[in-house]
């Protein structure tokens, strides 16, 4: 075997196997890299990066020893340790769907799965530095924040026949640089121009991104729907449809296109709260359940773990417990609640959240019934003369309202729309914050007490008032098939019409389908097959 040229490009291989580590650094020192440095950790890792330049970086997903290769590309890229001349070869032994589509969303030039060759290294190894090598002028300027030196340079590039390989890139450079000057006119004749070339994933992206800032949103949709049906395309569709569909106020339809992006790439933190958010303001509490138990599973030792995770982590385990009749479930949510608040105290000590913590507590007690100690709690705590933090304030005014303190959660409400009126937060987190505002106006107690006093009204034949109380408790839990099973009993048995036919009707169909599908306790199973009998023709079911 003829040596290899030597080749000076500084490379940092980071792998936490010996025997992987050894292997790369072996088929490295054959192709003629000299300049290597290894870790075996992500934080070593983060350390050689701060401290020297790289012009490759081969990465392991799969690293046990703190952060794991995901974590650390991500703080990488977000604390400015990877420079844009850097090339990353991220690497792993898993291959599962989840977790690919969420590195490439990281932007690595290159993903292999282990076990490979030498002769697969070598060439994805040369491919990248040469690429980078050729970019390295455009990658300065960029950094010396000079965009229009850097178009100057690409469109000299681009009359270079020698450099043909290179144009896609190239090209996929100029229309970012387009739009990040928000130059929505140049950058749309640009994408268009594209198009025309050959459909280019990222020109297609480029055109709705333009579309989208001109307040073309219709057209936008159309090419959206389009762009589902492409894999290099669909997640950038999903999330984008997910926005406009919020913004037409279709919040079922910005949830399902948001979870479906999610199932994708369930990494993404950023996305995960905005199913959070979504799944909240549309009274799915499994799914905002789901959510924050992702951004506390994904976020664990990132950059990202907080307090605040945590405690939003106890919030929706205590709204979905709240919103079942599931005693076992509830118990488990319980304990997940629980749990979550015990973290916050062992691991975050240093951080002040002693009322956050007073709250939460408190809606723990009311979710096990001891609403009096829960209450006592609450109003042991002192008004706050501001807010710092609008999720920790929202909290607080529902549990004001669960147990019974009405004027004291009405106050903290509008003291946080004020807040909001100055602040401007994001805009699905102000229609929650409305949403709720109104709901819990509209109900005397608690989301848990508006069932049993619609029972009580029921039993003592005041219909039209029980009729409205269940009509509320189906809107504030409408994934609850025991209060769907009671609002169908009420529109059935009731003497006289409570609401306009075609109301009645779809109120019917929408409880039988919610009973249908789901799990009944024994009780419920054999009142609802009693109604079937007896209102068979009526019903049509």
């Amino acid at each position: 075997m003829e040596p290899a040229v030597k080749r000076d490009e500084r490379i940092l291989i980071i792998d936490d196997q010996s025997l992987s580590q050894s292997f790369l650094r072996y088929a490295l020192e054959q192709l003629g890299y000299q300049n290597i440095a290894l870790a075996d950790r992500a934080q070593t890792a983060l350390q050689l990066c701060r401290q020297n330049s790289y012009d490759l970086v081969i990465c392991d997903y799969n690293l046990s020893k703190g952060k794991d290769g995901y974590h650390l590309f991500d703080e990488l890229k977000t604390r400015g340790l990877h420079k844009p001349a850097c090339g990353v070869i991220f690497i792993s032994a898993d291959t599962d769907p989840a977790l690919v589509h969420s590195v490439l969303e990281l932007q690595p030039d290159e993903f292999m799965a282990k076990p490979f060759v030498i002769r697969d290294l070598q060439q994805r190894i040369e491919r990248v530095l040469k690429r980078k090598q050729l970019l390295r002028p455009v990658y300065d300027l960029l950094e010396q924040n000079a965009p229009d030196k850097a178009l100057q340079h690409i469109n000299i590039q681009l009359g270079k026949t020698e450099l043909h390989k290179l144009f896609p890139l190239l090209l996929k450079i100029k229309g970012d640089i387009l739009l990040q000057q928000a130059n929505w006119d140049d950058a749309t004749v640009f994408f268009a121009a594209m198009l025309q070339i050959q459909p280019f994933s990222w020109a297609r992206i480029g055109q709705v991104r333009c579309l989208l800032q001109q307040g073309h949103e219709q057209q936008a949709f159309a090419e959206l729907e389009k762009m589902l049906k492409r894999q290099e395309t669909r997640l950038f569709a999903l999330d984008n449809l997910s926005e406009l569909e919020f913004h037409q106020q279709r919040y079922q339809q910005a949830q399902q296109h948001i979870l479906a992006a999610a199932n994708i790439a369930p990494r993404n933190l950023l996305r995960q709260q905005k199913l959070l958010q979504l799944s909240r303001l549309n009274h799915d509490y499994e799914i905002q359940y789901r959510a924050a138990r992702d951004m506390v599973k994904f976020a664990r030792n990132s950059i990202y773990e907080q307090p605040d995770l945590y405690l939003n982590m106890a919030r929706a385990s205590i709204d979905f417990a709240l919103s079942t009749e599931d005693t076992e479930q509830q118990s488990r949510l319980n304990r997940q609640a629980t749990l979550s608040l015990n973290m916050v105290q062992h691991q975050f000590a240093s951080h002040k959240l002693t009322e956050q913590q007073q709250v939460l507590q408190a809606r723990l007690m009311y979710l096990q019934d001891h609403r009096d100690k829960a209450r006592q709690l609450l109003a042991e705590l002192e008004p706050q003369p501001e807010i710092t933090s609008l999720e920790d304030a929202l909290d607080k005014a529902k549990a004001l309202h669960e147990v019974g303190l009405a004027d004291a959660s009405k106050q903290l409400f509008r003291q946080i729309t004020e807040h909001c009126r100055k602040q401007q937060p994001e805009p699905v987190f102000m229609r929650y914050l409305h949403q709720e505002q109104q709901e819990r106006e509209r109900m005397p107690q608690g989301p848990r007490e508006l069932n049993n006093n619609a029972v009580r009204l029921y039993q003592h034949g005041n219909w039209q008032e029980a009729f409205a109380a269940f009509v509320m408790a189906a809107q504030v839990m409408p994934k609850n098939a025991g209060i769907a099973l009671n609002l169908l009993q009420t529109l059935l048995t009731a003497p006289r019409q409570l609401c306009p036919p075609q109301q009645r009707q779809n109120l019917l169909q929408q409880c039988q389908q919610l009973i249908d599908s789901s799990k009944l306790k024994a009780g419920q199973q054999e009142r609802y097959l009693q109604l079937r009998q007896k209102y068979l023709n009526e019903t049509a079911v």
